[in-house]
């Protein structure tokens, strides 16, 4: 069942790849329902070449032909794109936004208009249609519209209707998430280096090691914390690392960067 009549993407980096890659696998639009565009021409064209969708020559009249128009910019740029916007999108329109801090309430104010905002804070897991996703309705969005959303995130990987006030927690959870899961991977791999396996081997066994580690917590369904006691043995060489994890405060520093990264996303929004 096709999701849109003609979807507009205002920025086309990599989520905007990975959302155009999940909707058309996922059979939901066309690509020939599909208008891009970026400030950085190579982008659009290379979404044109991969893709084969559309390149907007003329901001205002893709606009006026979109149903649902995606904001995939920097947040410092929204109100550059309000400006150019605000006169061509349609009151029955679905505007999307992905920009990390940006209230529904930010982006009503700019068009000027009653609506509909949806705002959804995906992550880089996406790209691999792996992603999770937050969504929240603005003050004009409808129980249909707000399930159009849900669906266009799904295609990507799991999505799950939210209140706004947790998107904070939210962007510090799973939108930061993957560079931290990233960090540790590289940190055990420099780690097992050190202690003499090469570094292709080193790579090898820490990606497999978190990849099927993600899997076992999907599959399983049980908790990152009955796992972990699953795997560790009384004397041994897991129970040896844990303590030492423990002895270091790790669960005090893994919240203190994620309340940074949570008050960080307030800043943005303000």
């Amino acid at each position: 069942m096709e999701i849109s009549k003609k979807l507009f993407f205002i920025g086309s980096g990599n989520m905007a790849q990975a959302i155009i890659s999940g909707l058309l696998e996922a059979k939901l639009v066309k690509a020939g329902n599909i208008v891009c565009s970026d400030v950085i021409k190579e982008k659009v064209l290379n979404l044109q070449q991969k893709f084969g969708v559309s390149i907007a020559e003329d901001k205002g009249e893709a606009i006026i032909g979109a149903d649902i128009i995606f904001l995939s910019v920097k947040p410092q740029n929204m109100p550059k794109v309000f400006d150019e916007i605000r006169n061509f999108v349609k009151r029955k329109a679905i505007v999307i936004s992905i920009a990390a801090g940006i209230t529904t309430k930010f982006i009503e104010d700019g068009i000027q208009k009653e609506v509909a905002v949806i705002r959804a804070m995906p992550n880089t897991p996406a790209l691999a249609r792996c992603g999770s996703t937050a969504v929240c309705r603005g003050r004009f969005v409808s129980d249909e519209q707000l399930q159009r959303a849900k669906s266009l995130f799904s295609s990507i990987g799991k999505a799950e209707i939210l209140e706004e006030k947790h998107f904070d927690v939210i962007t510090a959870l799973s939108g930061s998430g993957p560079a931290y899961i990233f960090y540790f991977c590289e940190l055990m791999q420099k780690a097992a280096e050190k202690l003499g396996l090469s570094k292709e081997i080193a790579k090898a066994f820490a990606v497999q090691t978190v990849y099927g580690s993600g899997k076992m917590l999907d599959i399983t369904k049980e908790s990152a914390r009955s796992l972990k006691e699953k795997v560790k043995s009384p004397n041994g060489t897991t129970e040896a690392a844990l303590k030492y994890f423990e002895s270091q405060n790790l669960s005090d520093i893994v919240f203190k960067a994620m309340e940074q990264a949570a008050e960080r996303s307030k800043e943005l929004s303000k």
